[in-house]
């Protein structure tokens, strides 16, 4: 059966204000940011192009895989109450940046590949219905890809950990975001971080792709 429906599990990059459950922290639109409706996003691009139906898109700005870091537990990916929110004959995952990237207390690369291997299991018990997309974050400028944090490890280190995990278990499927390269001054990032108009463009195109709705 052809898909119709899908619900995204997200950070910063997949919110717009008045999109997501009404407790989450929202970054779009963002003064300074060429974003400004939602019509500009990722996955609005993505409906207008697939005619899927978005069930809900259950993004958090700042959220994590894990349950560390500044925010409180119920936002982290493994959160009962934004799992039970998700259905639809797909789910996309798009997550992991804020547990590597964030200057406060980032987690340690053990915490984040037990917390990732965790929420695979979960999902694809809790899920079963639906087909599982689980994407590697976007390069980020902010930090060169091989650079380390306060614990030791990269962007190279947080792709190839959801790589990895994603590959044990084959019911589950990865979207490989990470190995599209972004270079500063190519308009893709608005801060070395979130997308402009430009990146969000890249980032439905990837996912179309990776999705097969070409």
């Amino acid at each position: 059966m052809k898909a119709k429906t899908f619900s995204i599990l997200g950070d910063s990059i997949s919110t717009f204000e008045q999109c997501n459950p009404g407790e989450n922290e929202v970054f779009y639109p963002k003064e300074g940011c060429d974003v400004l409706v939602k019509e500009h996003t990722w996955w609005h691009l993505l409906i207008e192009e697939t005619k899927l139906h978005l069930i809900i898109n259950e993004s958090y700005s700042g959220s994590r895989i894990s349950r560390t870091g500044s925010r409180p537990p119920s936002s982290s990916f493994l959160s009962h109450t934004r799992q039970e929110r998700l259905s639809g004959d797909i789910i996309i995952v798009f997550g992991g940046t804020n547990d590597f990237g964030q200057t406060e207390n980032p987690a340690t690369l053990a915490v984040f590949s037990e917390a990732y291997d965790h929420l695979v299991r979960l999902m694809l018990e809790t899920h079963q219905g639906s087909k599982l997309f689980f994407c590697t974050p976007l390069q980020r400028l902010d930090k060169a890809l091989d650079e380390k944090n306060i614990h030791l490890w990269s962007q190279n280190d947080l792709a190839m950990t959801i790589r990895k995990t994603v590959k044990r278990y084959p019911e589950a499927n990865l979207i490989d975001l990470a190995s599209y390269p972004i270079t500063e001054g190519d308009g893709m990032l608005f801060d070395g971080l979130h997308p402009t108009r430009q990146g969000m463009r890249m980032i439905a195109n990837l996912l179309k792709e990776g999705l097969e709705l070409n």
